[in-house]
């Protein structure tokens, strides 16, 4: 209503623990700026490359990856954590593969690779048997696996979400999405951009210190005081 009523106002999201990425790769794949959801208790195989999925990643799965991990009724998924360093999701994990977190993003390819027979440019990491294992672990599991990803990278999150849509994964939810996150980097790139250079002539925050929680908050904090100190 208010950015009707004045149609030069424009309202610009970000989160402090950005997934922007993960919307972005979403609205190339599937057409909606979201997240998709997932339900761990669907699960037989997860590998996550990075991703604190117990933790504060997304908002956190914690309930549905204990609902799948019910040894007394057997019903039990194996969980592959990727990490470079200790998760709570990696410290509860069946399997804990350490790895740099600049190898990550390849491990994915090589993944996706080995289960598509496909031949994406990559390079050689150090877990590449692992991966290859993982690949014949989920290639068995078919919809009941699921690949996730903390890599904060578009094209990282669009390998993973080709790897679901490869194996059929049922574990991961792309119609009832999650809507937790709405930050958009780039948008928040352009603010800072354009109150720097005088385009922006007012600033309303609602509930949110970008001077505090953004990752360039001093370049923000410059901008802010290039508008405050500009004459009306």
């Amino acid at each position: 209503d208010f950015t009707t009523a004045y149609p030069n106002v424009k309202h610009v999201v970000y989160d402090a623990i950005s997934e922007s990425a993960t919307a972005d790769a979403f609205m190339a794949m599937y057409g909606k700026r979201a997240l998709p959801n997932y339900d761990f208790s669907k699960a037989e195989v997860i590998v996550s490359v990075g991703a604190d999925f117990i933790g504060d990643w997304q908002g956190g799965y914690e309930q549905s990856y204990i609902a799948g991990r019910k040894v007394k009724s057997g019903q039990m998924s194996y969980h592959v954590q990727i990490e470079a360093n200790m998760s709570l999701t990696g410290a509860n994990a069946d399997k804990r593969i350490v790895t740099k977190s600049s190898d990550q993003v390849f491990a994915l390819i090589n993944l996706y690779n080995a289960i598509t027979g496909l031949n994406l440019p990559s390079q050689v990491t150090a877990i590449d048997a692992k991966i290859k294992e993982l690949a014949l672990e989920l290639i068995k599991a078919g919809p009941k696996g699921v690949v996730v990803t903390g890599i904060n990278d578009k094209n990282a999150q669009l390998i993973a979400l080709a790897i679901n849509d490869c194996i059929n994964s049922q574990v991961i939810d792309t119609k009832a999405v999650n809507l937790a996150r709405q930050g958009n980097d780039n948008e928040v790139a352009q603010l800072v951009a354009d109150m720097k250079s005088g385009k922006v002539k007012g600033l309303i925050t609602y509930n949110v210190n970008p001077v505090y929680s953004l990752a360039n908050s001093s370049e923000f904090k410059d901008a802010v005081h290039r508008i405050v100190t500009a004459p009306v």
